[in-house]
């Protein structure tokens, strides 16, 4: 044994103890191992009753006080007696016991032990040899259920100490609270029946509210969308104007008729104040021997920037005299125009610029031009290389000079002056050059809707007219997507190019120009004829 487990029962307060020491005292000394306190007269007070001393690796009783009338299972125990697992000892007609209970790794337990009343099958087997795989003799390992059995009896034992008054309180205070437990249990059934009930409504509530919010959500958002729409449309002009007006030039020029063979320009035949060609009957009044001034014809239109030194505009902005019904009849006789001035205006610049045609693309009715910009710093219009941005329905913005010269005098604090000069028979060159000195050139803008969008044409209803040919006609995105080419008389309708084919004509003198343009379309009737 390697120790042993001692439980006195009998006395006020019961108790279990776990010795290792080769030697126990026991008695009613207050200094022994294990004291039994009790004033029962029939036990010796004050003194040791008994010792268990280890003697060979047994428990066995030393000393033993013949007072105490100890005995073992009803027999009388002698000194050098060995203790066994299970041992019960009595100390007379006192009800005072002792229970042994043996600590072993060198034998195997009953199958279970003897405690109190309980008496084992068997009380022990002898010890059986273990060998392990080498032939070594080993200990074996004490049964885990004898410790079960163990804390079992022990749990019964000291029940049975318990009075009966205790125990029924305790039985009482317990199956109080298991009623306890039991109806708040019930109660928090039903009250969590009620609030499922609760929590379903008020998710049905929650959901009839969401579908409430979500059609209110939709309408803000409609609201929202078409105050965005209402914002953009009234600040998307003034954005334009103010980012890339500057960038877009008012386009003069004049020309005149020659006789290819002789050289020399078409003159009035006579000098006449009204300056019309065409005299009574359809006939031509003039001549290379006429004795009038030289006929010459002055004309205005829009273009843009595109890349730096180069303007792009429509083709008869540049050669006007295509399309004019007074220029075919001339040329019936023989005359062939001729041009002789081209300028390009800029709103920021206080001096016109020559401008030349650089490539002329007559089935789209554009034209690339170059002029020489020098170090004056212009803006370049963004190109829409994209295609996104001409949306049916949305909005489009025109800059230009629709007015002519008459919408610029009556815009400008030097009209009233100018204008009395043009009255008296002043150039529009000399016009504009005194608008260009006092910086009184900028472009109008215009604001609509597109209609429709084919390959070859865009359709707004955003106004022009004389002079807005070759403007730009900015997308909802604040690019452009067209150049404006023409009107529809008696309808809303105006008419614009795409883009794409200015890129194209770009491209061949920029190549860097990140966007390409597939050719094909018709041409309209040119607006500023």
């Amino acid at each position: 044994m390697n120790g042993i487990v001692i439980r006195l029962a009998g006395v006020r307060q019961p108790e279990t103890k776990l010795f290792s020491q080769p030697e126990i005292t026991i008695g009613t000394l207050p200094d022994c191992d294990l004291w039994i306190a009790t004033d029962d007269d029939r036990l010796p007070q004050s003194t040791h009753l008994l010792t268990i001393s280890l003697q060979g690796g047994v428990y066995r009783l030393t000393m033993i006080d013949p007072q105490a009338q100890i005995t073992r299972h009803g027999e009388t125990v002698a000194a050098g007696d060995p203790i066994h697992d299970g041992d019960t000892f009595y100390f007379g007609e006192t009800g005072i016991r002792l229970r042994v209970f043996a600590l072993s790794e060198r034998m195997e337990l009953a199958e279970s032990l003897q405690l109190g009343t309980a008496v084992l099958s068997h009380a022990r087997q002898a010890d059986v040899a273990v060998r392990d795989s080498s032939g070594q003799q080993v200990s074996p390992t004490p049964r885990t259920d004898v410790a079960i059995v163990f804390v079992k009896q022990l749990i019964r034992e000291l029940v049975s100490e318990i009075p009966r008054r205790l125990l029924y309180a305790a039985l009482g205070i317990a199956a109080l609270v298991i009623g306890v437990i039991v109806y708040i249990n019930t109660l928090s059934f039903l009250e969590g029946r009620r609030n499922n009930r609760a929590i379903k409504d008020i998710e049905r509530k929650i959901s009839e509210v969401g579908s409430d919010m979500n059609r209110l959500r939709s309408d803000v958002q409609s609201a929202n969308e078409r105050s965005a729409f209402v914002l953009n449309a009234l600040s998307m002009a003034p954005s334009i104007v103010a980012n890339y007006g500057p960038s877009v030039c008012l386009v003069y020029g004049t020309y005149s008729f020659v006789d290819p063979r002789a050289g020399r320009e078409a003159r009035f035949r006579e000098p006449t104040e009204s300056n019309n060609p065409i005299g009574p009957g359809g006939t031509v009044n003039l001549s290379t021997d006429g004795n009038g001034p030289v006929y010459e014809v002055e004309f205005i239109g829009t273009g843009f920037l595109v890349a730096r030194g180069m303007v792009l505009t429509n083709r008869h902005v540049v050669q006007p005299w295509i399309d004019d019904p007074i220029a075919s009849i001339i040329r019936t006789q023989g005359l062939q125009p001729r041009l002789k001035e081209l300028y390009n205006y800029f709103p920021k610049a206080r001096q016109p610029f020559a401008l030349r045609s650089l490539e002329v693309d007559a089935a789209r009715d554009l034209a690339l031009c170059v002029f020489d910009q020098g170090e004056t710093e212009l803006p370049v219009l963004p190109l829409d290389d994209t295609g996104e941005g001409a949306v049916s329905g949305q909005l489009v913005v025109l800059l230009g000079y629709p007015g002519g010269i008459e919408g610029l005098l009556a815009r400008s604090s030097e009209g009233d002056r100018l204008g009395l000069i043009a009255r008296r028979g002043a150039s529009l060159k000399i016009i504009l050059n005194e608008l260009s000195t006092h910086e009184q050139i900028s472009p109008q803008s215009t604001q609509g809707h597109l209609g429709d969008i084919t390959s070859t044409r865009i359709v707004y209803d955003a106004q022009t007219g004389e002079g807005g040919s070759g403007g730009p006609v900015f997308g909802a995105n604040g690019k452009v997507i067209g150049v404006n080419q023409a009107i529809l008389p008696g309808t809303p309708s105006n008419f614009g190019i795409p883009i794409r084919y200015g890129i194209t004509l770009l491209r061949k003198h920029v190549p860097e120009t990140t966007a390409a343009a597939s050719p094909g379309g018709a041409v309209m009737a040119p607006a500023n004829q």
